[in-house]
């Protein structure tokens, strides 16, 4: 019967750089096809190899965080440092992705959503259809409450 993975055997899958924990430490195997992350299975679960790394380095996340997710600080999905990960929760994890403007909307769709915004004949609605996003999301566009002025 082959040997179950522990926690610190995620380590021998991940590029570490002599231990420079200023660099990210990414993952030298392969990857979900799907959403292009590092997974890694111990105790017969497959979970995302950064929070196994994390959890190997600082522990599991304390109980007061519900359903806790390792959040990047460096915004790289295949970087297992764990001096570059955090717990918290998915809203935290979505308050970065605002925050930091991972989103997915290039800069000049932002622009060209601000240059709709200043004509009054288009509503919210209708820019959200053109571009295929939420009226929500033009709307905190519009308000400045993401993707703050950077350009």
């Amino acid at each position: 019967m082959p040997r179950s993975n522990t926690l610190a055997d995620v380590f021998t899958k991940i590029d570490m750089h002599g231990g420079d924990t200023s660099l990210c430490w990414e993952w030298k195997g392969k990857v979900n096809a799907k959403d292009g992350r590092p997974y890694f299975t111990t105790a017969g679960k497959r979970r995302p190899a950064y929070s196994v790394a994390l959890e190997a380095y600082a522990g599991p996340a304390t109980e007061d965080i519900l359903d806790p997710v390792a959040r990047h600080s460096c915004d790289n999905k295949r970087c297992c440092n764990p001096t570059h990960l955090e717990w918290g929760t998915k809203q935290d994890n979505s308050n970065d992705m605002v925050e930091r403007e991972r989103h997915g909307l290039p800069a000049t769709v932002i622009r060209a959503i601000r240059k709709l915004l200043g004509d009054d004949s288009n509503t919210q609605q209708h820019i959200a259809n053109l571009y295929g996003i939420s009226r929500e999301t033009v709307s905190s566009i519009a308000t400045g409450r993401a993707h703050k002025d950077k350009d």
